[in-house]
């Protein structure tokens, strides 16, 4: 697991999946778990969430896979990074994970003492590698590059496979947000297919922040 920079976003699947192993773990192993997970998040000189020693001592006490503890892991460093992100109260991550991931009340309560206890110094490691609000997207241009197919039997014509879209994304900090100047820009050129397979990843994430926000 990367441990400085992480996705914001679980897949709906592989959430309830993660939730309903974690339901199934000893809370006291859970809390255990959870507290090793922040305190090594948002800190550059860790390589993993969890060491190879501990990964293996927990799946050998749990009687987990990898897989599973793997899992359970992820959940963590989501719920946490989500907290951050939102400014979330202790009370409020308790109530969140309880009534919006299934988490039971036990290890709702267990996250939710973890996060009054190591809150702060996250936030304060997230603050000091600028992970909380350092780019800002200002602006969106594209242009595309048509390369147009023509059958031998007919003159009709049709877009190739190797068209692509160039998007230039501009990002900006919170100290220039207003003034419309771009600190930096993002060039990105995609297929059909990636622009496809993209979207259709902007529609998970849009469906977790939609069941997040309800």
């Amino acid at each position: 697991f990367g441990v400085a920079a992480r996705r914001l976003a679980m897949g709906k699947s592989s959430l309830a999946e993660a939730v309903k192993i974690t339901n199934e773990m000893p809370v006291e192993a859970f809390k255990s778990i959870a507290r090793r997970v922040i305190r090594r998040l948002g800190d550059r000189s860790q390589v993993s969430l969890l060491t190879a020693s501990e990964e293996q001592q927990a799946c050998s006490t749990l009687g987990l896979s990898s897989g599973e503890l793997a899992a359970s892991i992820e959940l963590c460093a989501y719920v946490f990074e989500q907290a951050a992100y939102q400014m979330q109260r202790p009370e409020q991550l308790e109530q969140h994970l309880e009534s919006s991931l299934a988490l039971s009340s036990g290890h709702a309560s267990a996250a939710r003492q973890v996060w009054e206890a190591e809150a702060t110094a996250y936030v304060a490691r997230l603050r000091e590698h600028h992970m909380l609000g350092q780019n800002i997207l200002c602006d969106t241009t594209w242009t595309t590059q048509l390369c147009l197919a023509q059958s031998p039997s007919t003159e009709t014509k049709s877009i190739n496979e190797s068209s692509t879209a160039i998007i230039d994304l501009s990002l900006t900090d919170e100290k220039n947000l207003h003034s419309g100047k771009a600190r930096e820009h993002l060039v990105v050129e995609s297929s059909h297919g990636e622009l496809y397979d993209f979207f259709l990843k902007l529609q998970d994430i849009q469906r977790t922040i939609d069941d997040l926000s309800s």
